[in-house]
Protein backbone atom coordinates (compact mmCIF):
# COMPACT_ATOMS: atom_id res chain seq x y z
CA UNK A 1 0.00 0.00 0.00
CA UNK A 2 1.66 3.61 -1.02
CA UNK A 3 2.52 6.17 1.67
CA UNK A 4 -0.26 8.96 1.79
CA UNK A 5 1.85 12.31 1.24
CA UNK A 6 1.57 14.84 4.22
CA UNK A 7 -0.96 17.76 3.40
CA UNK A 8 0.03 21.53 3.89
CA UNK A 9 -1.36 22.89 7.31
CA UNK A 10 -1.74 26.35 5.41
CA UNK A 11 -3.34 25.06 2.12
CA UNK A 12 -4.21 21.55 2.61
CA UNK A 13 -2.75 20.79 -0.94
CA UNK A 14 -0.23 17.31 -0.50
CA UNK A 15 3.25 18.63 -0.48
CA UNK A 16 6.87 17.17 -1.04
CA UNK A 17 8.68 16.77 2.61
CA UNK A 18 12.25 17.74 2.40
CA UNK A 19 14.34 14.45 3.21
CA UNK A 20 16.33 16.23 5.85
CA UNK A 21 13.68 17.74 7.84
CA UNK A 22 10.49 15.15 6.80
CA UNK A 23 9.77 14.29 10.61
CA UNK A 24 9.13 18.55 11.28
CA UNK A 25 7.68 19.86 8.03
CA UNK A 26 4.09 20.99 8.30
CA UNK A 27 4.44 23.41 5.15
CA UNK A 28 4.50 23.45 1.47
CA UNK A 29 6.90 25.92 0.00
CA UNK A 30 4.34 27.95 -2.26
CA UNK A 31 5.17 31.73 -1.20
CA UNK A 32 1.45 32.17 0.44
CA UNK A 33 1.92 29.51 2.86
CA UNK A 34 5.34 30.02 3.97
CA UNK A 35 3.88 33.63 4.96
CA UNK A 36 1.58 31.84 7.03
CA UNK A 37 3.62 29.62 8.72
CA UNK A 38 6.02 33.01 9.24
CA UNK A 39 2.68 34.69 10.74
CA UNK A 40 1.64 31.88 12.80
CA UNK A 41 4.91 31.60 14.27
CA UNK A 42 5.15 34.98 15.32
CA UNK A 43 1.94 35.05 16.86
CA UNK A 44 2.90 31.74 18.92
CA UNK A 45 6.20 33.16 19.74
CA UNK A 46 4.34 36.96 20.74
CA UNK A 47 1.78 34.88 22.75
CA UNK A 48 4.18 33.20 24.55
CA UNK A 49 6.34 36.19 25.42
CA UNK A 50 3.72 38.03 26.85
CA UNK A 51 2.38 35.01 29.00
CA UNK A 52 6.24 34.60 30.39
CA UNK A 53 7.34 38.45 30.38
CA UNK A 54 5.74 40.52 32.99
CA UNK A 55 7.73 43.45 31.55
CA UNK A 56 7.32 42.83 27.29
CA UNK A 57 3.24 42.59 28.67
CA UNK A 58 2.82 45.70 30.47
CA UNK A 59 5.51 47.62 27.33
CA UNK A 60 2.46 45.88 25.15
CA UNK A 61 -0.12 47.17 26.76
CA UNK A 62 1.29 50.97 26.88
CA UNK A 63 2.04 50.82 22.99
CA UNK A 64 -1.15 49.37 22.27
CA UNK A 65 -3.18 51.66 24.41
CA UNK A 66 -1.40 54.63 22.93
CA UNK A 67 -2.22 52.89 19.20
CA UNK A 68 -6.01 53.25 20.29
CA UNK A 69 -5.98 56.71 21.49
CA UNK A 70 -4.03 57.83 17.88
CA UNK A 71 -6.81 55.52 15.90
CA UNK A 72 -9.89 56.69 17.80
CA UNK A 73 -8.77 60.47 17.55
CA UNK A 74 -8.28 60.35 13.75
CA UNK A 75 -12.02 58.76 13.31
CA UNK A 76 -13.37 61.70 15.40
CA UNK A 77 -10.85 64.09 12.80
CA UNK A 78 -8.88 65.03 15.96
CA UNK A 79 -5.26 65.53 15.39
CA UNK A 80 -3.57 62.53 17.23
CA UNK A 81 -2.46 64.07 21.02
CA UNK A 82 2.10 64.78 20.87
CA UNK A 83 4.27 63.68 22.87
CA UNK A 84 4.25 64.60 26.36
CA UNK A 85 6.37 68.26 26.42
CA UNK A 86 9.53 67.70 28.70
CA UNK A 87 10.17 71.50 29.95
CA UNK A 88 14.25 70.95 29.87
CA UNK A 89 15.71 73.39 32.71
CA UNK A 90 18.54 75.64 31.69
CA UNK A 91 20.78 73.95 34.00
CA UNK A 92 20.05 70.91 32.28
CA UNK A 93 20.38 72.44 28.54
CA UNK A 94 23.93 73.99 30.01
CA UNK A 95 25.13 70.39 31.14
CA UNK A 96 23.88 69.23 27.52
CA UNK A 97 25.59 71.71 25.24
CA UNK A 98 29.03 71.47 27.60
CA UNK A 99 28.67 67.72 27.23
CA UNK A 100 28.45 68.12 22.90
CA UNK A 101 31.38 70.99 23.30
CA UNK A 102 33.48 68.33 25.34
CA UNK A 103 33.03 65.62 22.65
CA UNK A 104 33.27 68.34 19.66
CA UNK A 105 36.54 69.11 21.08
CA UNK A 106 37.83 65.81 23.28
CA UNK A 107 38.47 67.38 26.11
CA UNK A 108 37.19 66.72 29.20
CA UNK A 109 39.47 69.59 30.96
CA UNK A 110 37.65 72.34 32.88
CA UNK A 111 39.52 75.29 31.62
CA UNK A 112 40.04 74.08 28.26
CA UNK A 113 36.22 73.41 27.89
CA UNK A 114 34.81 76.57 29.63
CA UNK A 115 37.04 78.79 26.62
CA UNK A 116 35.67 76.62 24.13
CA UNK A 117 32.40 77.59 25.31
CA UNK A 118 33.13 81.09 25.36
CA UNK A 119 34.60 81.15 21.79
CA UNK A 120 31.65 78.86 20.60
CA UNK A 121 29.38 81.62 22.04
CA UNK A 122 31.01 84.48 20.84
CA UNK A 123 30.83 83.27 16.56
CA UNK A 124 27.52 82.38 17.88
CA UNK A 125 26.78 85.72 18.32
CA UNK A 126 28.64 87.07 15.19
CA UNK A 127 27.21 84.21 12.86
CA UNK A 128 23.70 85.58 13.58
CA UNK A 129 25.05 89.08 13.24
CA UNK A 130 24.05 90.29 16.73
CA UNK A 131 25.98 92.28 18.78
CA UNK A 132 26.77 90.87 22.39
CA UNK A 133 25.50 94.12 24.19
CA UNK A 134 22.28 92.96 22.27
CA UNK A 135 21.74 89.38 23.83
CA UNK A 136 20.11 88.75 26.99
CA UNK A 137 22.33 86.16 27.83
Amino acid sequence: MARKRPRCEACGRGLQPCRYNRHHQKYCTRPDCMRERKRRRQREWHARKRREDAAFAESERARCAESNRRRRAAACGRPPPGPASAAVSPEALAEVVAGMVSQLTDSTDPVLLAASMRRCRERGRRVAGVAAAERPW
